[in-house]
């Protein structure tokens, strides 16, 4: 993310299910009993979305598990200082999400919950209402509002659909299996993080329309040019490469352009590499093949053959028995979880909806295996992840 200098990747209102059995009391034949069916069967596919959007936008990278939802822990928050996200002199610590009364999110309203991912705003700090305005001070925003620290992307977040934020607190709420672990507050400055949330700083809401002045029309299928832009902006992916969730911003997607956005993996130094179509120093060399491989595979464009790969395990298929894989700030191990439209579309947008920006930014650094010890099944889980419900979760 945008704020994270030394560490890899950062981690709506109520969900409303109407009853008609109580609505309609005195209704009787077999109606109510239907209507229930349809209305659990919606539930479930509520609950299945937000699991899908949860595991691919890589939530459990801070709260615990990565992309895997078998793994011990799942979305149980810190445990270990080695969970600490330092952010200059604050120690921030992500957050218990599982629905334990004590210590997780079931203290919390599903409308606290979704002014958290639309508006940042922190749910022990923020009344139970609908905010009006995405302003401080406008409408019903509070005029000195309470953030959430700057590691957990709502900033990008808050773009997504108002189902897609109600589905991923459906999740969190029904899907999961309460864990009992009280995570010690994040500390802040005195303006909780207000600072780093101005409209300079984290765009506009909504986002601007395409074409911005860094994009570009009519090239493509221009339905899957605009399905990858939002993808982009909701997954935050300039954060590391430039300019944020705002197409407007300087250097959009452009790359790395000084040291400070370099990302230190214990030795090594890795640099966010410039995703315009440049055809000399950007990604308008690969072919979109290549360009989803890299988010379903790992594997670098430069280093893979155009051609549709064939299994997920080096040496078996036609996937390279030595893989080349990209540096471990990029959050692959969870995008490949997406649906093959979605990276399709991504691919689309990058290739056909950004404007060429020549940026060449240097190599990043990596062990002599490019990260393969990184990227075992033990580590980052299978793929497809495993299916619904974990010991981690629970079916209603």
């Amino acid at each position: 993310m945008r704020w994270l200098s030394s560490s890899w990747r950062a981690c709506g209102s109520s969900m409303v299910v109407v009853s008609f059995a109580a609505c309609m009391g005195q209704t009787g034949g077999s109606a109510p009993a239907t209507t229930t069916m349809a209305s659990s069967q919606g539930q479930t596919e509520q609950v299945l979305r937000g699991r899908a959007i949860v595991v691919s936008n890589a939530c459990g990278d801070c709260h615990g598990q990565g992309g895997n939802p078998a793994g011990p822990g799942w979305l149980a928050g810190w445990k270990s200082p080695q969970q600490d996200f330092p952010i200059g002199p604050f120690m921030t610590r992500p957050r218990n999400l599982t629905p334990d009364s004590a210590t997780g999110i079931t203290r919390y309203s599903d409308r606290q919950i979704f002014n958290a991912l639309r508006f940042g705003l922190r749910p022990s700090a923020t009344p139970d209402v609908e905010i009006t305005s995405s302003v401080p001070g406008q409408g019903n925003h509070p005029a000195k509002p309470n953030y959430l620290a700057p590691t957990m992307p709502w900033v990008a977040w808050r773009h997504m659909s108002d189902a897609d934020l109600r589905a991923i607190i459906a999740y969190l709420r029904h899907g999961l299996k309460p864990v009992s672990n009280k995570v010690e507050d994040s500390q802040a400055p005195p303006d909780f993080w207000a600072s780093e949330n101005t409209a300079e700083k984290i765009g506009p809401y909504p986002v601007a329309p395409h074409p911005t002045a860094n994009e570009v029309a009519g090239q493509g299928d221009q339905a899957k040019v605009l399905r990858g832009r939002a993808l982009v902006i909701t997954k935050d992916c300039a954060g590391c490469h430039g300019g944020g969730p705002n197409p407007l911003a300087k250097g959009y997607l452009a790359g790395m352009t000084d040291s400070t956005g370099e990302f230190k993996i214990g030795p090594f130094k890795t640099r966010p590499r410039n995703l315009t179509p440049d055809n000399t120093t950007g990604i308008g060399r690969f072919s979109e093949r290549q360009i989803f491989n890299a988010l379903r595979f790992g594997l670098r464009p430069g280093e893979t053959p155009d051609v549709e790969i064939t299994s997920t395990t080096p040496g078996q298929g036609n996937f390279p028995a030595v893989p080349k894989y990209m540096a471990v700030p990029m959050p692959w191990p969870t995008w490949r979880h997406m649906p093959d439209e979605e990276l399709w579309a991504i691919a689309a947008y990058l290739k056909n909806g950004v404007k060429p920006v020549s940026n060449k930014v240097a190599d990043s650094e990596g062990p002599p295996d490019f990260w393969a010890s990184e990227y075992t099944v033990a580590k980052i889980g299978t793929h497809p992840p495993a299916p619904f419900p974990t010991t981690n979760e629970r079916a209603r």
